[in-house]
């Protein structure tokens, strides 16, 4: 059997490494630092935490919490690890970066199955089963190669992003539906109403509000005229927003019977409609201040975020475009995205896009599919979000309850989270039964 190659050794590739390892296939690991750095990375070692030393909160009940136990339930290596390196910090899973570095460094070396080259790969065959995991700061060479093979699909680009809302914490009483210039209930858009005195104390908010920390490799000046930060648009004069993604027109608000001064308006971003995108309102404002003021407006005071505005450079594919079955790509059947190049944000899951790329490999190798995973589960709901072809505006997601199904009757937030948790729960505690019992078979 010739290896499955394995490109980068981040979170993602040094999960699927040795997850394909300990199923006993053979692989060729790729990694080019430290012939050839990146902007962010300052050692050679594996899984090299670059930005924050927190994998997220312990909590089963926090939507990071739940996928850490999900990665554990299906086993995972690199969860265990973040555990067994872990430092004080409240609830949350922060690690040792070095510790934790050093731990997946000894597990690779572990296994004989995993013969690690130390170069860049600029190019690969894409009929040999092949993991590309080489993260957001891919080089420029191996973008330049997947975009030869993927087209216009794949993105590149310094970016501002939007915020994305978790639907069932908008309280609707300051809120309706409504489309542009048409009248009665119903529309494509959630709009959310501002009166003047709303408008210009969000505009003075947006204002004097602290700007996200940027790495020294990002040029936060390269972005798109077209999706312009809100505070950039601000500066331009206290009425910009009005005019610009706040604009009113068309719109009556049903309170009142009158235009609003300003509005916000969110669309679906799912195709369940439990993610609402914040249309124009892409921000570099820091995550923190965002919170703040997004939670004065009456309508998401009790707003839970899937996502938050921020700008930074960011190397991913068009993913409900270009991904097939389980992470492999349309045009190339045996070649499989991992981590964040795939659209997912965070670290617990950019692990377990190396584990599922790497079980899938392992299923295809054999001739079979892996078993879909059931609509209670936090990976699963980042699965089906990464294959939604309704999605016209795709970007990257990270773990959040939008991602399970909601129930049919009325409850309270706190049971509803509590009732997503339990389901999950549930239904991956059988599907990881399921998924073993089906690998030992294969491997008898």
């Amino acid at each position: 059997m010739k290896p499955v190659m394995v490109i980068g050794s981040g979170l993602a590739g040094s999960e699927a490494a040795i997850t394909l390892a300990r199923l006993g296939i053979p692989v060729d690991l790729y990694e080019m630092r430290p012939l050839k750095m990146t902007p962010a990375h300052r050692t050679d070692k594996p899984a090299e935490l670059v930005c924050s030393n927190s994998l997220g909160s312990r909590m089963v009940t926090k939507p990071k919490g739940l996928l850490l136990w999900e990665s554990l339930m299906m086993g995972a290596t690199l969860p265990r690890l973040a555990i067994k390196s872990m430092v004080p910090a409240g609830g949350a899973l922060a690690v040792d970066r070095n510790i934790f570095a050093s731990l997946v460094e000894e597990k690779i070396k572990e296994y004989p199955q995993i013969q690690w080259h130390r170069e860049e790969v600029r190019e690969f065959d894409t009929d040999r089963f092949t993991i590309v995991a080489a993260g957001p700061l891919l080089s420029s060479d191996l973008a330049n190669y997947m975009g030869s093979l993927l087209g216009e699909d794949f993105l590149h680009f310094y970016d501002a992003i939007s915020p994305t809302v978790v639907a069932d914490t908008i309280d609707m009483n300051y809120a309706f539906w409504a489309n542009r210039y048409e009248n009665g209930e119903g529309g494509d858009y959630l709009n959310i109403p501002l009166s003047e005195e709303e408008y210009y104390s969000f505009v003075e908010d947006i204002l004097s509000a602290r700007r996200h920390a940027h790495h020294d490799f990002e040029n936060i000046e390269q972005f798109f005229e077209r999706c312009l930060p809100i505070e950039e648009i601000a500066s331009r004069g206290k009425l910009a927003l009005a005019y610009g993604p706040m604009r009113p027109v068309g719109l009556i608000d049903p309170r009142t019977g009158k235009r609003p001064f300003a509005v916000m308006q969110l669309r679906k971003e799912n195709k369940e409609g439990t993610l609402l995108n914040m249309v124009g309102f892409q921000t570099g404002i820091s995550h923190t201040d965002q919170i703040k003021i997004f939670r004065k407006i009456p309508a998401l005071r009790h707003a839970e975020f899937a996502r938050l505005g921020q700008i930074h450079r960011n190397t991913f594919i068009n993913a409900p475009r270009v991904l097939g079955e389980s992470m492999s790509l349309r045009c190339c059947k045996n070649v499989f995205v991992a981590g964040q190049l795939s659209g997912t944000e965070g670290y617990l899951e950019a692990i377990m896009g190396g584990f599922w790329a790497a079980v899938s490999v392992f299923f295809k190798l054999h001739g079979l599919s892996v078993p879909d995973l059931p609509i209670f589960s936090m990976w699963g709901g980042l699965q089906r979000y990464l294959h939604d072809t309704t999605i016209t505006d795709f970007q990257p997601m990270g773990s959040n309850f939008g991602l399970l199904p909601l129930p049919e009757k009325k409850m309270k937030k706190k049971e509803r989270r509590l009732w997503q948790v339990r389901n999950t729960l549930i239904e991956m505690g059988r599907y990881v039964d399921t998924l073993k019992h089906l690998i030992g078979e294969v491997k008898k």
